[in-house]
C-alpha cells in the first residue's frame, strides 16, 4: 500500500463480509481467477480551510481504515488508493482511477464491489478537503457514476448526515445483508445526523466513529462468531459504541446514521 500526500499527486496504494482471503497462494497449482473484485477508495484530510480548526487524526483515521481493507476485507493491497491531505482534485483523479479499474473487472466479468470513505471536515452542504468544497450532490454523483454491482460510502466528519438527509434517507431499525454474493446497490453510512460534530479523541488518537468502526470490522461486531463481519454487523456496533463514547464529552452525544439502497 502506497500513501498519496499533498495536493494535485496520485499514486496507487492498496466488505463488506471481512474475513475472507481472495489471493491465491505464491506456490501449488494455479487457482481460477477470482469472480470478485474489491476498490476501495481511501481520503483524509486534517485540512478544511483557513476557517476550520485542523484536524488531528483524519489522515491517522484513514490510514487505520485502508489498513483493515487490506488485512481482512479482501481488498488486494494494491487496489487500495488512499490518499492523504487531499484536495478535492485529488479525489476526482481517485475517482477516475476508480472507475477505470471498474471497467477493467467489468470487461474480466467480475463481480465489483467498491469502498469509498472519506474522514476530514464537512459542512451542511458538502465534504472540505483541503479547503475546497464537494458538494453532496455532486459526490453521490460520482459515486453512482461507478458501474459497481455494491457501492458503500462511509462518511467520517460533522454534519456528514446532511449527505444522507439529502439524498431522501432516514435512520431506520438495523439492517441485514448476509448474502453479500447477491447484493446490488448503494449505501451510505455517516459518523453523524446533520447537526452533530463528529469528535475526535486525543486518549485513543482517532475519531470514535472510526476507531469502533475498525475495531468491529477486525472482528468486535462479530455477534455471531461465524468468522464473518457484515454490514449490519458494522453499523450496528458502531452506532452503539460511538453513542456510548461520546455520551459524557463536552459536546455531547454523536449518532452515526445510515441511508441504503440494496436488494
Amino acid at each position: 500500500m502506497r500513501i498519496v500526500r499533498g495536493a494535485g499527486g496520485l499514486a496507487i496504494a492498496g466488505w463488506l463480509a471481512v474475513g475472507s482471503a481472495l489471493a491465491a497462494p505464491a506456490d501449488g497449482p494455479a487457482e481460477e481467477a477470482p469472480t470478485l473484485r474489491r476498490i476501495a477508495l481511501v481520503v483524509g484530510s486534517n485540512d478544511g480551510g483557513i476557517d476550520r480548526t485542523l484536524l488531528r487524526y483524519a489522515n491517522t483515521d484513514a490510514r487505520a481504515f485502508a489498513e483493515v481493507l487490506s488485512d481482512v476485507g479482501g481488498v488486494a493491497p494494491e487496489d487500495v488508493l488512499l490518499i492523504e491531505d487531499a484536495t478535492k482534485g485529488d479525489v476526482d483523479a481517485a475517482f477516475v482511477e476508480v472507475a477505470a479499474r471498474v471497467g477493467m473487472a467489468r470487461l474480466a466479468q467480475r463481480r465489483v464491489e467498491v469502498l469509498i470513505y472519506y474522514s476530514g471536515h464537512a459542512d451542511e452542504t458538502g465534504l472540505l478537503p483541503g479547503g475546497d468544497r464537494i458538494g453532496y450532490a455532486a459526490l453521490r454523483a460520482q459515486v453512482k457514476a461507478l458501474d459497481a454491482d455494491v457501492r458503500v460510502s462511509v462518511v467520517d466528519s460533522c454534519a456528514s448526515g446532511s449527505l444522507i438527509r439529502s439524498k431522501g434517507g432516514v435512520r431506520r431499525a438495523p439492517f441485514l445483508v448476509d448474502q453479500a454474493q447477491q447484493v446490488q446497490g448503494e449505501a451510505f453510512l455517516t459518523s453523524s445526523t446533520a447537526d452533530e460534530a463528529s469528535q475526535e479523541s486525543d486518549a485513543i488518537g482517532a475519531s470514535y466513529f472510526t476507531h469502533h468502526l475498525v475495531a468491529g470490522l477486525r472482528g468486535a461486531a462479530d455477534v455471531d462468531a461465524d468468522g464473518l463481519v457484515t454490514l449490519s454487523e458494522a453499523y450496528t456496533y458502531t452506532f452503539r459504541e460511538t453513542r456510548e463514547s461520546t455520551e459524557s464529552t463536552r459536546i455531547g452525544p454523536q449518532t452515526p446514521n445510515y441511508a441504503l439502497d440494496l436488494a
